[in-house]
């Protein structure tokens, strides 16, 4: 069986990888080549899979990341007929040794696509959309009971907050959480105010508010203790392009003179963040906060294509602003 992965939820996906491995070599030595379309394009990862057989190590995993031919939602996405056909070709012998796992990081395939169209009738098309904040706050409520711990509705609502619908911080601060409360395996709303990445989230908010004070000092200092935890750049400028959504929405409705209140049952938030947003705000135009998105869009698209060191890169956005 092949497998197409694809979706914006790139911890479930990564998660889905190491489960395939596991289950494909089980205790046997893990050969796995991968490969990169952006960076290399269809031709090598397609010379490794023709050479099956002919290497020493024959059982093997080979995986295309960013595949984003499957995808409607970039350019770069046609492939060579030929190379198509020949793929088609390889996968209709259904040789037991080799699995094939292509990605793509978006969440829209192209259904008119001759592999995804292949993919569907006969291998496997596995879907990591980007998760709902109703979907997200039933995992949380699931993922404990399953780990036999309680928490209350409260606590997990919290907890969503925290997190900011980032699945790989909340397992990570789910783990951390099992383990105070590894006697009672009781999880309330005093356990996630101790334990929980609350400062994370400020830390996040304190970057986002001393960009926008351009206090180069209060930038760095946010950012060096989000670094220190371990927080990649690329979920940086996530969360960095959240908040400025999130500040472009409030200038948007408070131009057509909403009120605070009418401002957060729009954005279904809370009216003191709304406020405190908008006192940050103070000076700023949408223009301003656009051309910020519009840097966050290139920086992001240079980091994932692996044109530049993702941290280098991300100090110098830091600087440039």
């Amino acid at each position: 069986m092949n497998f197409i992965l694809y979706g914006k939820e790139e911890f479930l996906i990564n998660k889905q990888v190491n489960k395939l491995i596991s289950n494909f070599f089980k205790d046997e030595e893990k050969n796995v080549i991968k490969f990169d379309y952006l960076e290399s394009g269809f031709s090598p990862f397609l010379d490794e899979i023709a050479q099956t057989g002919l290497a020493f190590l024959s059982k093997k995993i080979v995986i295309l990341n960013n595949s984003d031919f499957l995808s409607v939602d970039k350019e770069n996405k046609k492939l060579d007929e030929k190379e198509v056909n020949e793929f088609l070709s390889f996968l209709k012998y259904k040789i037991e040794d080799v699995m094939v796992i292509l990605i793509t990081k978006n969440d829209r395939l192209l259904t008119k696509s001759k592999i995804v169209k292949y993919f569907e009738d006969n291998e496997k098309i596995y879907s990591f959309k980007q998760t709902s904040k109703t979907t997200f706050i039933d995992y949380i409520a699931k993922f404990f009971n399953a780990k036999k711990y309680t928490i209350s509705q409260e606590a997990i609502n919290l907890l969503y907050e925290y997190v900011n619908n980032d699945l790989f911080i909340f397992e990570n601060e789910a783990n951390k959480l099992m383990l105070y409360k590894l006697e009672d395996h009781e999880i309330n709303v005093e356990d996630i105010k101790k334990i929980s990445a609350k400062t994370i989230d400020d830390n996040f908010f304190e970057l986002s508010d001393a960009i926008l004070k351009n206090n180069k000092k209060l930038i760095f200092d946010a950012y060096n203790n989000l670094k220190t935890k371990n927080v990649e750049p690329v979920r940086l400028i996530n969360a960095l392009t959240t908040n400025f959504i999130f500040y472009d929405q409030i200038l948007f409705l408070n131009g057509l003179k909403k009120s605070d209140d009418e401002i957060a049952k729009t954005l279904n938030v809370n009216p003191f963040r709304v406020s405190i947003s908008l006192r940050n705000l103070k000076g700023f135009n949408n223009k301003t906060i656009q051309s910020i998105l519009d840097k966050l869009y290139y920086l992001d698209k240079s980091i994932k294509t692996s044109e530049v060191d993702r941290f280098f890169a991300f100090e110098m956005f830091l600087l440039d602003l």
